[in-house]
């Protein structure tokens, strides 16, 4: 069986059962930490995950407008990627050198 509490639930019945059954204390105290833990590592993994692909996505457009400006024999300048990449001026900075993108 699984029960849903909030963390004030939680508290109050951890609180309960220290007092009489302490093995049981310490069992459900290991899993709630164990639970938290695996939430916050999830939500980095995901944050991660959403931080490289957005950065592949600015890389990539970057890239084709280097390669769209050198077509069109066009001054490459961090802001003229910045104009036909759409991404901003910083971003360009960041992801772009000279010898090209990085």
């Amino acid at each position: 069986m699984r029960l849903t509490l909030n963390d004030d639930e939680v508290m109050e019945l951890m609180k309960a059962i220290s007092k009489s059954n302490y093995p049981l204390y310490s069992k459900i105290q290991k899993q709630y930490n164990d639970d938290i833990s695996r939430d916050i590592t999830k939500k980095q993994s995901s944050i991660q995950e959403a931080t490289k692909h957005r950065t592949n996505a600015a890389k990539a457009k970057i890239l084709n407008a280097i390669n769209i400006l050198r077509l069109e024999s066009q001054e490459i300048t961090v802001s003229s990627i910045s104009k036909m990449s759409g991404c901003s001026y910083n971003t360009v900075k960041k992801y772009y050198s000279k010898g090209g993108s990085q």
